[in-house]
C-alpha cells in the first residue's frame, strides 16, 4: 500500500510531460496577452488542481501557472504587464489539496495576481465557471485547464457552453488508452453501468454510424476522432499525445475560437516535439545508434506531407492569408510553409509568387505567411503554373 501511495504522491514522467506542455503554453501566451493593449484581464481556471506540490518536489498545474504569472511580472521588459489583472482560480474537491496549493502560493506571493480557492465538486465548479465566462467582457480572456480524474465529468454541452462566449480557450486532459480500450465493450454492453460514462461520451460526440462506435481503432486514429469532435464545427482544435508506456497513452486537447491562439499552441507542440509536433514519448534508457536517423526520417516525412498538401492546394492560386490558414489547419507552422516555398523558388520553375498590387513578381522570399500579415490585406498570390 505504501508503494502505491508513494506513486500517487510523486509527479510521474507522463504527468511531467503534461505539466511541461501547460507551462510552456502559459509562458508563451500570457506574455503575448499582457502585451496586447486591448486585453486588461486574464482569468486562468484550474478546475481539478490536484496536489500542487508533490512529495518529490514536482510542481503540478496550479503551481506552474502561478510561476508563469510570477515570471511575467518579474520581467522588467514587460512593464505593460502591470496593467493586466490576472486571476488564478483553483479548485479541487479535496480540501487538503487546496491547502497544499494555498500554502505554496502564500509563501511565494508577490501580490502580482489574485488567487481564488474553491473546494467544490466538479458539477458545482463547472456551473460557477460557466456563469463567469458567459459574462466575459471584450477586454478579458479566459483559459480553462481541465485535468479530470477520468472522463465522467466531461460533457459535450458543458464544454460548448464554456466556449460559447468567444473569449475562452480550453486545455483538456483525457486518459485516452483507457477510453480506447473499453469503447467497443461500452457500446456493445448497454446494460453495464460501469461503462455508462464512456458510453455517454461516445454517444454525445459521435453520430450513430461513426467508426468510433463500431470499430476497434488504432489509438492514434481514436485521438484524431476525439480532436475533430471537439471542433464543434466552429473551433480550432489540436491534440498532443503523451506516452505513459509502450501500451498506454494520455492526450491533451486544445480548443480555441482564435486562429492566433491556435498558432501559439502549435508552436508549443513543435517546440516540445521538434520532429513531428505530435506528442511526448518516454525517453529510451539507452539512446540507440540510429536514433538521430529516425528523428531525421520523421522530420523529412512531415516536410514531404506538408509539401504534398501545398502542391494540392495550389491546384488553384492562393493568397498569403489563405496559405497561413491552410498551414495551421494542417497543424504546421508558417515557418514550415516558408521553408518549402523558399526551396521551390530555387528548384521549381513553375512556382510563381506575384505581388497583388502591382501584378509583378514579388521579391524573392517575400511570402508574408504570418499572423501580422494575416491581420492585413493580402500581399501576394502563389501559383503553380500548368504544364
Amino acid at each position: 500500500m505504501g508503494k502505491k501511495n508513494n506513486v500517487k504522491n510523486t509527479l510521474q514522467i507522463h504527468s511531467q510531460a503534461k505539466v511541461e506542455f501547460y507551462a510552456t503554453y502559459l509562458n508563451r501566451y500570457l506574455r503575448i496577452l499582457c502585451l496586447a493593449k486591448p486585453i486588461k484581464r486574464i482569468n486562468i481556471y484550474d478546475v481539478f488542481c490536484g496536489m500542487g506540490i508533490y512529495e518529490d518536489g514536482g510542481k503540478g498545474s496550479p503551481i506552474v501557472a502561478f510561476d508563469a504569472i510570477q515570471s511575467i511580472f518579474a520581467d522588467e521588459k514587460l512593464e505593460i504587464a502591470y496593467d493586466t489583472q490576472i486571476t488564478l482560480i483553483v479548485n479541487d474537491k479535496e480540501q487538503q489539496k487546496i491547502e497544499r496549493v494555498k500554502n505554496y502560493i502564500d509563501t511565494n506571493s508577490q501580490k502580482f495576481c489574485s488567487v481564488l480557492y474553491y473546494s467544490y465538486d466538479i458539477e458545482q465548479m463547472f456551473s460557477i465557471v460557466q456563469q463567469e465566462v458567459s459574462k466575459t467582457a471584450s477586454d478579458t480572456r479566459n483559459l480553462i485547464f481541465i485535468d479530470p480524474y477520468g472522463y465522467k465529468s466531461i460533457k459535450k454541452d458543458v464544454l460548448y457552453q464554456l466556449m460559447a462566449n468567444g473569449r475562452t480557450e480550453i486545455i483538456l486532459f483525457l486518459p485516452i488508452s483507457h477510453m480506447h480500450r473499453f469503447t467497443q465493450k461500452a457500446m456493445q454492453d448497454e446494460e453495464t453501468r460501469q461503462y455508462e460514462p464512456l458510453r455517454d461520451f461516445v454517444n454525445s460526440f459521435f453520430p450513430e454510424n461513426h467508426k468510433m462506435r463500431k470499430e476497434q481503432l488504432p489509438v492514434m486514429e481514436y485521438i484524431q476522432f476525439v480532436k475533430t469532435a471537439l471542433k464543434y464545427e466552429r473551433f480550432y482544435t489540436t491534440s498532443y499525445y503523451i506516452e505513459r508506456d509502450a501500451a498506454n497513452y494520455f492526450s491533451l486537447f486544445f480548443i480555441s475560437h482564435l486562429i492566433f491562439g491556435f498558432e501559439k499552441i502549435l508552436e508549443v507542440k513543435w517546440q516540445l516535439d521538434e520532429d513531428a509536433g505530435r506528442g511526448f514519448k518516454i525517453p529510451s534508457q539507452q539512446k540507440g545508434l540510429f536514433e538521430e536517423l529516425f528523428a531525421e526520417e520523421a522530420r523529412n516525412k512531415n516536410a514531404k506531407r506538408l509539401e504534398a498538401i501545398l502542391l494540392q492546394t495550389l491546384s488553384e492560386p492562393k493568397t498569403n492569408r489563405q496559405i497561413y490558414e491552410i498551414t495551421l489547419e494542417n497543424e504546421f507552422l508558417p515557418k514550415h510553409a516558408t521553408e518549402i516555398f523558399g526551396k521551390w523558388q530555387l528548384t521549381n520553375p513553375r512556382f510563381k509568387v506575384y505581388d497583388i498590387k502591382t501584378g509583378n513578381d514579388a521579391r524573392k522570399n517575400a511570402f508574408y505567411i504570418s499572423w501580422n500579415n494575416y491581420k492585413k490585406e493580402d500581399k501576394v498570390k502563389f501559383i503553380i503554373e500548368k504544364r
